[in-house]
């Protein structure tokens, strides 16, 4: 109650502009939303675009159809996450700009128009979502989410989880390890920053399940990549992995 007292009379003082063009009224207006360019789905290891498709599955006469961002034949191997999925390049200035306000100048109304643009990227690639699905977000370390006060992360997944009506979990997968900010740091040096980071725990519902873990921003893909491996140590059945930009 509250914090929508609180909202209400920041938004009478402090009214909303597009931070791309400053036009009053919203965050990021519509002509500027239509403006932001769509990266195709590709492949989480190689980057090379991955379309919908139709393929013979590991080298048998079995047919199956491979979702749009999943990951190529080369690559299946290296990597437990079978979907990669992630709309916006992360060096375009209004993406970054949203990005920033979201995180360090605490716009947390911006969490709903970012997964407004992701449910929009997901429908506009015909992505389907299993009832079977549970969406995980990437857990900060308690520390670093008391000082800045909130977990990105898990802001725009709740908003992504209502619009799906798929659950979101945020205590099976944990952050047991403080790091050192990943975009201070060369691409072998975040790899290794992230080694043994995460846990998890009563991990007996997401078994069989397909688990969508999900960040604001992909790097190197470091972070996705240890806890999709700890994830499938706990028994889920497929990874998918989605971000906001990369």
């Amino acid at each position: 109650m509250f914090a929508r007292v609180k909202n209400f009379f920041l938004d009478i003082l402090f009214p909303a502009h597009c931070i791309a063009c400053s036009t009053e009224g919203s965050f990021l207006c519509r002509p500027c939303a239509d403006a932001l360019p769509l990266l195709p789905p590709c492949c989480i290891g190689c980057g090379i675009m991955t379309p919908a498709s139709i393929s013979n599955h590991e080298n048998s006469e079995t047919r199956r159809r491979e979702l749009a961002g999943h990951t190529c034949d080369r690559c299946r191997k290296k990597t437990p996450i079978r979907v990669f999925l992630s709309p916006f390049p992360y060096k375009h200035p209004t993406i970054r700009r949203i990005i920033h306000d979201f995180k360090y100048r605490r716009i947390t109304s911006l969490s709903p128009i970012i997964a407004d643009l992701l449910i929009y990227y997901l429908q506009y690639y015909r992505i389907p979502l299993s009832e079977h699905t549970i969406i995980i977000p990437i857990p900060l370390h308690p520390r670093k989410e008391r000082v800045r006060g909130f977990n990105q992360a898990e802001l725009i997944a709740r908003h992504i989880a209502s619009r799906t009506s798929l659950p979101i979990d945020t205590h099976t997968l944990m952050r047991s390890t403080a790091t050192d900010p990943q975009t201070s740091l060369r691409a072998q040096e975040r790899r290794i920053n992230v080694e043994n980071i995460f846990s998890y725990a009563n991990a007996d519902h997401i078994r069989t399940k397909t688990i969508i873990i999900f960040d604001d921003v992909k790097t190197t893909g470091a972070t996705l990549e240890q806890a999709a491996r700890i994830l499938k140590q706990a028994g889920a059945k497929e990874i998918w992995a989605i971000t906001f930009a990369h």
